[in-house]
C-alpha cells in the first residue's frame, strides 16, 4: 500500500504530507483532547524519538518518525544506504496510544533494497512510518500543539524567517509546556 502512495525514496516529506493528510479534520479527535499528535514520543526497541507528521490513507493512520529511530547501529551511523535498521513489522510504542504501532515503511530499508548509492540521497532521506493500531485512531489529531494546522504546505523561509518546532524528550520529564518553540 505505501509503495503506491509514497514516492520511491520519499524525497519530499511536504509533498507526501499534502497527499496523505485529509482536509476535513472533523474525523480527528479534538486537538485539546488528542493523546496522539505530532511531537509525541515514540520508542523503537527502547530508543526514544519524537514523531513528526500524521498521515492517513483511507481509514489507516500513520505517524511519521525519522528512519534512524529504528537504526541498529551507533549514533554516528546515519548513512541510510549502509546503516542497519530493524525490520518492517517491528512494534513501536507510541506515547498516548493504548497499543503499539507497527513499523510499515522505512526509507533506509527502501534505499538499501533498491541499491541506492547517491551520497545526498543516502545522507538526507530519513523517513519512517508507524501504522497506528485501529483502536487508537480515535485519539489522533494531526495539528501541532501550540501552533495548530495542518492547513497546507508552505514555502521555505528565507533569512531571518521565524522558525517553529515542537518536540519532547524524556530528558525534559514530559513537560509539554517546553515542547513548542519559536525562534
Amino acid at each position: 500500500v505505501l509503495r503506491r502512495v509514497l514516492p520511491r525514496h520519499a524525497r519530499s516529506l511536504a509533498l507526501a504530507a499534502a497527499m496523505l493528510i485529509p482536509s476535513a479534520a472533523s474525523a480527528w479527535a479534538p486537538a485539546a483532547n488528542a493523546s496522539i499528535h505530532p511531537g509525541v514520543q515514540t520508542f523503537t526497541a527502547g530508543a526514544q524519538c519524537t514523531s513528526h507528521v500524521v498521515f492517513q490513507e483511507g481509514s489507516t493512520v500513520f505517524l511519521g518518525q525519522a528512519a534512524h529511530c529504528s537504526g541498529t547501529g551507533g549514533q554516528t551511523e546515519t548513512d541510510g544506504c549502509t546503516s542497519g535498521s530493524l525490520p518492517l513489522g517491528t512494534p513501536i510504542e507510541v506515547t498516548g496510544a493504548s497499543n503499539p504501532g507497527t513499523l510499515v515503511y522505512n526509507s533506509w530499508l527502501t534505499m538499501q533494497a533498491g541499491g541506492e548509492t547517491d551520497p545526498d540521497t543516502c545522507a538526507y532521506n530519513d523517513l519512517a512510518l508507524i501504522e497506528l493500531d485501529p483502536a487508537d485512531v480515535a485519539e489522533v489529531n494531526p495539528s501541532v500543539p501550540g501552533f495548530g494546522g495542518p492547513t497546507g504546505v508552505g514555502g521555505a523561509g528565507g533569512l531571518s524567517s521565524t522558525v517553529y518546532s515542537y518536540g519532547n524528550s524524556e530528558l525534559r520529564g514530559g513537560i509539554t509546556k517546553l515542547s513548542p518553540k519559536q525562534g
